[in-house]
This record gives C-alpha cells, sequence and structure tokens, in this order.
C-alpha cells in the first residue's frame, strides 16, 4: 500500500496558489469556477491558468485540505480543518519569512493574516519587522560606507527607503492588532 504522503505530490502542495485557494474557501464555500475566477479578479501578478487551479483543487481534495459537496448541478468547495491549518501555517511563513523585497509571498499571507489569533499574526509580523530592522541596518551601513556617487547607488537608496516605508505600516499594524483596533473576525 502507498503511505499517503507519497499518494499526495509535495511539490503541488508547495503551489503559491494553494495559499490563496485555500483562502478563498476559508472565506465562503465556491463552485470551482468561482475559485479560478475570485484568483483571476484578485491576484492579476499570480497569472492564474484554469488548468493549473483545476489540477490543485483535485490536489488540495486528495490531500484532505477541502471537499466537495454536492450542490444542484456542480460542487461546491468548502476547506477541512486540516485545510485552515495548512492555510494558518503557510500565513504563518508568509508574513514572517521570505524576501524581504519580493512583495507576492507576503502580500498573498496578509490577504489571509485573519485566520490566525491576533497574538499569532502579531508575533509573525514582529519577527518581519526584527528582519526588516536588520536590514535596513545593513543598507544603512553599505550607504554610509560607499564613496559612490547617490546616482550610481539609487537602486539601493530605494530599497533602503522601501524598507523603511514597510517598516513603519508593520509597526503601525503590529500597534493595532495589539490594542484591538484592528478589528478581527469571530471565530465561530
Amino acid at each position: 500500500m502507498v503511505g499517503y504522503a507519497e499518494a499526495v505530490p509535495s511539490n503541488a502542495l508547495a503551489n503559491p496558489l494553494v495559499l490563496p485557494i485555500l483562502g478563498l474557501l476559508v472565506e465562503q464555500p465556491r463552485h470551482p469556477y468561482a475559485v479560478f475566477s475570485e484568483l483571476r479578479a484578485r491576484y492579476d501578478f499570480l497569472k492564474v491558468r484554469n488548468a493549473t487551479v483545476y489540477t490543485l483543487l483535485n490536489t488540495l481534495t486528495r490531500a484532505g485540505w477541502i471537499i466537495e459537496s454536492p450542490q444542484q448541478d456542480s460542487p461546491v468547495l468548502s476547506t477541512t480543518v486540516a485545510g485552515r491549518e495548512a492555510l494558518a501555517e503557510r500565513v504563518t511563513v508568509g508574513l514572517r519569512g521570505g524576501a524581504l523585497s519580493a512583495d507576492a509571498e507576503f502580500m498573498t499571507a496578509l490577504a489571509y493574516v485573519g485566520i490566525l489569533a491576533p497574538k499569532d499574526a502579531v508575533a509573525a509580523l514582529q519577527d518581519r519587522r526584527d528582519r526588516l530592522r536588520d536590514e535596513l541596518a545593513r543598507i544603512r551601513r553599505v550607504l554610509d560606507d560607499s564613496p559612490a556617487l547617490e546616482l550610481h547607488m539609487i537602486e539601493v537608496h530605494y530599497y533602503h527607503d522601501r524598507l523603511r516605508h514597510d517598516l513603519a505600516w508593520i509597526e503601525r499594524t503590529i500597534t493595532r492588532m495589539g490594542d484591538g483596533s484592528l478589528a478581527w473576525p469571530r471565530r465561530g
């Protein structure tokens, strides 16, 4: 008998579309085509293809992360407990990790931060904040130590300012999450 881990290819579950697919299904159950349509509408930067989405939906069903419920003419998909747990894990990883200059992974994870408990979301963002602070200090040293004209290092100045902006936003968001001024979905 083939073990469960062998039956579901791990590379398909690592596809960056898994996070937003699970996120959309946590928001509300959807028909498969509605998942595809909403992905294209919200995440143009992910270059969503029809065949890829349907293949991933099948993979997620086999993995036990989504279930199909028959509804009149076509099935409606929703997440399982394991699917919500997988989404929460991916959101945490996306908020904490990834390249500081790569927006897609962080932004997609941020879109579903509500799957986490507020304290867990704060902890993940604090980790990213600390990484941003370290990177800003490193970039500041590079700029301070360089004899090059600003124009010759303009991309480093841009990166520095972008990191400063991101750090300020994350610090404000951590504060709002911590003091309760950022509304959180009720868990039912």
